[in-house]
């Protein structure tokens, strides 16, 4: 896979019949394909850590009405894993609710899971607690950094399938890692997230 700043892995179904659902990279076009038909879209950034749920679906609907046809959100491990193995996803957290709110006002999702998201949080909304463990280096090779992000993204990435695309969901995109262009060259360190992220979510199109 070729490393560029921005990883993103596009999830796909197969068109066999005219119920399914699919969104493709049509590469010899340069375009998407949603449907089976091109698809431009427009998009919205929204970061629900940052916005109280209650507000949600009115964010939400303000950008589709303004013309967007698509919302993009980071996900931020730091604030849902504030503990290691003690998860969150209540609240303002329950990013489940908010893509079902996006669902809802039938516009897409680009996921943006990190698991380094930047989205000018601290420790670019990797947990803290991951420097109080021993030899650990982050956004690399590591042993202990994989095996933590290994562990959150088993937990995490799971309960996405029902949001994707191709069953029913929002999910056109995810996105994986964030601006590593500017910090690294680890080929390895992407193609071992981009291993993660199909081994947790399936079959999926670099």
């Amino acid at each position: 896979m070729p490393l560029i700043s921005l990883s993103i892995l596009f999830l796909t179904g197969i068109v066999s019949i005219a119920t399914e659902r699919s969104f493709i990279v049509d590469w010899d076009h340069d375009r998407f394909l949603k449907d089976g038909e091109p698809f431009q879209y427009a998009s919205a950034g929204m970061h629900y850590f940052r916005i109280p749920a209650a507000y949600w679906n009115d964010r939400v609907y303000a950008a589709k009405t303004a013309g967007m046809t698509t919302i993009q959100t980071y996900v931020a491990w730091g604030q849902h894993e504030p503990f290691p193995g003690t998860y969150d996803f209540n609240g303002n957290l329950d990013i489940f609710k908010f893509m079902q709110v996006v669902a809802d006002n039938d516009m897409t999702l680009i996921l943006r899971v990190g698991p380094y998201i930047c989205a000018e949080w601290n420790f670019g909304g990797l947990p803290p607690w991951l420097l109080g463990i021993p030899r650990m280096e982050v956004r690399s090779q590591n042993t202990a950094f994989l095996d933590r992000v290994n562990k959150w993204l088993s937990i995490f990435l799971p309960n996405l399938k029902s949001f994707l695309y191709k069953n029913g969901g929002p999910i056109i995109m995810v996105q994986v890692e964030n601006e590593y262009g500017s910090f690294g060259c680890d080929h390895g360190y992407i193609n071992t997230l981009h291993d993660m992220f199909k081994k947790y979510l399936g079959k999926l199109i670099p």
